[in-house]
């Protein structure tokens, strides 16, 4: 793609400024660690992270992320899955956007959720599955600099929004207390794990913690924080985008961090980082279409969960990088497909957790 446009014109100053923080910003995307909730990770998926917005364009779209999760960590040590614990999990973001400018763009994100798992419950292991809609998020994503003359393209993004406590968090009730077999009943009569007891979910309130299949010795590794589809909590995330294309040759780095605060059952999810950093080369670049094949390297990082008075939660802490090839596909600047596939490089968690095996993840995005 050979572009002859110069969107922004900058003095040496200015130049200068935006050198040290581009460069800044490729450094703190591939140096930055990341996470969501403990288990299952998942960033809010934007089309301008890959294409600059269009004045009075609408978006509509689905990113999907499926993760496996059936390898079992304690301290960061591998353990024995005796009982074939595992948790299949599958994110799907549906997603509406509007670009208000060529800077400017809004974007609503319904995540839809279902889960699948076998874990240690009242001392043998058990089946089931848990789906509906997790919290929504609104988002608002700005492009300050947007570069291109010949065949070099700057892009640098930042963004920011709030997540809303829509998703189901009734499954929190398993941390009221923690390593107690007798947690205390959540105040209040609202939704999303404010129900009193009498309302239809007191048998999650058998706490899972000290679940152990008593033939076997295993201890469960799937926990109340791990299935929930929601915090209950309002949460803030923002972050910044960089993408730097030179000729066939593309550099893109992402990172996103998200401050939490308290939701149901008094549970406090801690703050996190998702980051990602690929660098590939486009197999077909022109006006009309590209299509690139990357090589991207991800991660994640959270500490400990919180409950009421300050209580850490111990099998709450993650970090985790992640590898995998993707491809890019963009078409009139109206389709946008995303494939990838991500691999755990190294994986550090506290106290016992299942952790992912693999994870895939997909997009499609129409504008219109």
């Amino acid at each position: 793609m050979r572009a002859r446009r110069v969107y922004v014109y900058f003095d040496d100053a200015m130049r200068s400024f935006l050198t040290r923080h581009f460069v800044f910003a490729v450094v703190y995307s591939f140096m930055s660690v990341g996470s969501a909730h403990a288990c299952d990770v998942c960033g809010i998926y934007s089309a301008v992270q890959f294409d600059s917005p269009i004045e009075g364009s609408f978006r509509l779209g689905a990113a999907e992320q499926f993760t496996y999760l059936n390898r079992i960590q304690r301290n960061g040590s591998y353990v024995d899955n005796v009982d074939n614990q595992f948790l299949k999990s599958s994110v799907t973001q549906v997603i509406g956007s509007y670009d208000a400018n060529e800077s400017t763009a809004f974007q609503i994100v319904l995540p839809v959720i279902a889960r699948d798992y076998r874990r240690i419950e009242d001392g043998s292991p058990q089946t089931g599955s848990t789906s509906g809609i997790g919290d929504i998020a609104l988002v608002a994503n700005y492009v300050p600099v947007r570069y291109a003359e010949g065949e070099t393209l700057v892009r640098w993004r930042v963004f920011g929004g709030l997540e809303l406590p829509t998703g189901d968090a009734h499954l929190l009730g398993e941390e009221a207390v923690p390593h107690n077999d007798s947690p205390s009943e959540p105040e209040g009569d609202g939704e999303h794990g404010d129900e009193s007891p009498d309302e239809g979910h007191d048998e999650h309130m058998a706490l899972k913690h000290g679940g152990m299949d008593h033939e076997t010795g295993a201890e469960n590794a799937i926990h109340g924080h791990d299935l929930a589809l929601g915090s209950g909590s309002w949460d803030v995330p923002f972050g910044t985008g960089l993408i730097i294309q030179q000729g066939r040759y593309v550099l893109q780095g992402d990172a996103q961090y998200t401050i939490r605060t308290e939701g149901a059952y008094d549970y406090t999810y801690a703050n996190d980082w998702v980051w990602s950093a690929a660098a590939g080369r486009y197999l077909l670049s022109s006006d009309d279409a590209q299509v690139s094949l990357r090589a991207r390297l991800s991660g994640q990082y959270k500490g400990k969960d919180t409950g009421a008075g300050g209580v850490e939660y111990e099998d709450t802490a993650f970090n985790g990088t992640f590898i995998g090839p993707e491809l890019t596909a963009l078409s009139n600047h109206t389709w946008l497909g995303v494939l990838g596939w991500d691999m755990p490089l190294n994986v550090n968690n506290s106290d016992l957790q299942i952790t992912p095996s693999w994870r895939i993840r997909a997009a499609l995005t129409y504008r219109f």
